[in-house]
């Protein structure tokens, strides 16, 4: 009996050493198959940059510069152990235009490099005569010198920093700047939006000699529509010419400032409102649109 046991216990002993020993081997091929990966060259390179086709603010090209040509480097003569993806992503990362970038070495050896471009959502000017692109974050963008992208214009800004008042001005105007593109009209009839201050907001239109009050963002869309309703009912009448100002900034009416001295429109084209058409596609549709708004919230008083 004492005898089994004791041939149990070595086998187990044997058994125990046998799987140490193999494990210990495949552990050190495992290292010296990963030093030798580690010592093999950098393969090539992969760019991959998100909404490329659309915005041209990062390419490759730059992409390429900043890794590896403005520090002197060869990729390609770099080993696979030596690449050093975190500084790789930081130095891209300081690249405003660049809101996230991944690098990563596949089993190809290949340094792959994916980054996620800003997107604009409007173009402003400050006061002292700056230049800057805005992100959805809220993000200054500089402007480029090679590459120019449209979008909604905001004037007389003031200057911007991180504190507090700066942050509700690049709310507000972001908060402008989607609901106006989202109005087919409004996008096409807005030439740009002065920031007189954050209770004091004008759009200066395309079409018209008129400048439109909104005062305050609060309502904007309900803003927007009673001035289409005004234009349909009363300038679409008595010409586009006919008021310098049109103001929106009172709870459910416009109020307008006539122009002196002013003559009814001759072309009866522009008064029928056929630009309006080209916009938004069925004038018909639009006209009763604006007509049921009118009966419903509008009161136009003409000064």
């Amino acid at each position: 009996m004492d005898q089994q046991k004791r041939k149990i216990s070595l086998r187990k002993v044997f058994l125990a050493l046998f799987t140490l020993v193999l494990v210990t081997a495949c552990v050190f091929a495992m290292l010296s198959t990963s030093r030798i990966q580690d010592q093999k060259p950098v393969r090539g390179v992969r760019v991959m940059i998100e909404n490329e086709e659309e915005f041209h603010f990062v390419n490759k090209e730059q992409i390429m510069r900043q890794l590896f040509v403005d520090r002197h480097v060869d990729v390609k003569r770099i080993a696979v152990g030596k690449v050093d993806l975190q500084r790789m992503e930081r130095i891209l990362s300081s690249n405003p235009w660049i809101e996230y970038a991944q690098i990563y070495l596949d089993n190809a050896r290949v340094l792959n490099i994916k980054v996620i471009q800003r997107v604009p959502q409007l173009r402003l000017f400050t006061r002292k005569g700056a230049s800057f692109y805005m992100d959805s974050t809220l993000h200054l963008l500089p402007v480029s010198d090679e590459n120019t992208h449209y979008e909604l214009l905001f004037v007389n800004v003031p200057d911007l920093s991180d504190d507090s008042i700066s942050t509700l001005y690049k709310k507000t105007m972001l908060q402008v700047a989607r609901t106006i593109k989202r109005d087919t009209f409004w996008q096409a009839q807005t030439s740009e939006v002065v920031v007189n201050s954050l209770k004091d907001i004008e759009i200066v239109p395309v079409l018209g000699t008129h400048r439109i009050l909104l005062g305050t963002a609060d309502q904007l869309q309900t803003k927007l529509e009673n001035i289409f309703a005004f234009y349909t009912d009363v300038l679409n009448k008595v010409g586009w010419n006919r008021y310098t100002i049109v103001d929106a900034r009172f709870a459910d009416q416009i109020v307008a400032a006539p122009s002196l001295p002013w003559k009814p429109p001759v072309d009866r084209a522009l008064s029928n409102m056929n630009w309006v058409k080209t916009i938004v596609g069925d004038v018909a549709k639009t006209e009763q649109t604006a007509n049921n708004i009118a009966q419903d919230t509008l009161k136009t008083s003409r000064l």
